[in-house]
């Protein structure tokens, strides 16, 4: 089946706008969120495959990509939901399966928790349940907005993306990645700081959906990944030997095959 192309829009909110890509006519409604500091770029090489079996729509979260930030900041991982959840509302999901990444993982978890009954299925991948040393070590990682005439800065945001992917990294993903958190430079660092305060294990415990958990092997979050499913009924975990992370990107064929096989195993 020839894959659907993305097209691009924005969801006009009383105090802001959320950009999203969509691609789909048909099939069970999918929301995707991306890892911070990054955008729904992110999603761009599995959209059209999505999009043969799906109504699929990935949004920048708010702050990042095209979507208004939430002032003042850093928001919370709720209040991030809060305003995803009012952009789907705008659009018209009823509803509609749940996807996240990362960062984006903690934020589909809240909206899923939003949603209730509206959220059908959830896919999450590197949730970031994150201990205090690990949390640190993402954090020093990533760094603190820190402009240098120089342009220092730019070398180090395209290191610490290289070190997050690890070796074999794809440079493509890396410039994406690289990209989108220039983008934002000021703030790039928000999405981490909300999934710091938020109680992501409390918020899994107390779901009731069917969900996957998707562990690609050389994901530094495959751990973490694997102790959140350990927290939600019934759950079910997908182990990718050799899968390299952010699967929407680096493979995105067995990805949309996988999210397609599970939302159609437990309709």
């Amino acid at each position: 089946m020839k894959p659907n192309p993305i097209h691009y829009a924005y969801a006009d909110l009383e105090d802001g706008q959320v950009h999203y890509r969509c691609t789909g006519q048909s099939g069970a409604a999918l929301a995707c969120f991306h890892q911070t500091p990054l955008s729904s770029r992110m999603y761009d090489r599995a959209l059209p495959e999505l999009g043969t079996r799906h109504r699929a729509f990935a949004f920048d979260t708010p702050g990042y990509g095209a979507s208004t930030p939430i002032q003042p900041g850093p928001p919370t991982v709720e209040a991030y939901a809060t305003q995803l959840v009012a952009a789907m509302d705008v659009i018209g999901l009823e509803r509609v399966a749940v996807c996240g990444f990362a960062t984006g993982a903690a934020i589909a978890v809240a909206v899923a928790h939003q949603l209730g009954q509206r959220a059908t299925h959830l896919i999450l991948s590197g949730t970031p349940l994150l201990s205090k040393s690990r949390l640190k070590m993402f954090a020093e990682n990533l760094g603190e907005p820190n402009l240098e005439a120089s342009g220092r800065h730019l070398n180090q945001v395209w290191d610490s993306r290289m070190e997050n992917y690890g070796p074999g990294s794809d440079l493509d993903q890396v410039q994406m990645a690289v990209a989108e958190t220039i983008r934002v430079y000021d703030r790039f660092n928000w999405g981490l700081h909300a999934v710091a305060r938020y109680d992501l294990a409390a918020t899994l415990r107390e779901l009731d959906l069917p969900s996957l958990f998707i562990s690609a092997e050389h994901d530094k979050l495959a751990p973490e990944n694997s102790d959140a499913a350990s927290l939600v009924r019934g759950a079910r975990e997908l182990f990718m030997p050799k899968a390299q992370p952010q699967v929407c990107w680096t493979d995105p064929e067995r990805f949309a095959e996988e999210v397609t096989k599970f939302i159609g195993s437990v309709d």
